[in-house]
């Protein structure tokens, strides 16, 4: 008797089919993502071996640059809110400038102003000041002429009481030759400059 076996084949389902489908896209996606990196990072190690710097030089070169630039940005900063005083500083300065050029351009207004004023009035009251100054100047010479004759008339009283009185006097005495006036008083002298003639 002859028994036959049949041996069932293994029909994988479809669903199965699926799961090793993503798995192997997955898998492969991974292998994707990881070998990026590790192509990345030993191109990275072969241009530190051409530079001649290990990984560890380079981090420690990177910690110090960037120590560097927090100093760097530090300074900025600095730099920036000093610029910032300075820029408030000057426009203050400015601002102040401009309002004493204003008051200078006010004074300087003010000044023209009376400057012009004072010339007006000086031009109206010259003539008037002129007139009266020549006024005075006739009146001036008419006085010196006043007290000119008033003294020659005074010395030619002084010469005539001085001759009368003195002649006089002489008779007495013989030495009296000339006058002086003291004390608005006729004096008989010897000797001086008033010569009596009798």
């Amino acid at each position: 008797m002859l028994i036959i076996f049949k041996i069932k084949e293994t029909h994988p389902h479809h669903h199965h089919i699926n799961l090793l489908l993503i798995i192997t896209i997955l898998l492969i996606i991974i292998i994707a993502i990881l070998v990026k990196p590790a192509l990345l990072g030993y191109k990275i190690s072969k241009q530190f071996e051409e530079v001649g710097m290990s990984t560890a030089e380079f981090l420690k070169s990177l910690d110090s640059t960037k120590s560097k630039l927090l100093v760097a940005e530090t300074n900025l900063e600095s730099c920036k809110s000093l610029n910032n005083d300075l820029v408030l500083e000057l426009s203050n300065e400015k601002n102040a400038s401009f309002s004493c050029m204003q008051e200078k351009n006010a004074q300087k207004s003010s000044y023209e102003s009376l400057v012009s004023q004072y010339q007006f009035n000086i031009s109206m009251i010259k003539p008037d000041f002129e007139n009266q100054k020549k006024e005075f100047e006739i009146k001036l010479e008419q006085e010196k002429t006043k007290a000119e004759e008033a003294k020659a008339d005074y010395d030619a009283l002084v010469e005539n009481a001085a001759t009368n009185l003195c002649c006089k006097a002489r008779v007495d005495n013989k030495e009296i030759d000339s006058y002086i006036v003291s004390n608005n008083r006729i004096v008989c002298a010897t000797g001086e400059k008033n010569k009596v003639s009798c």
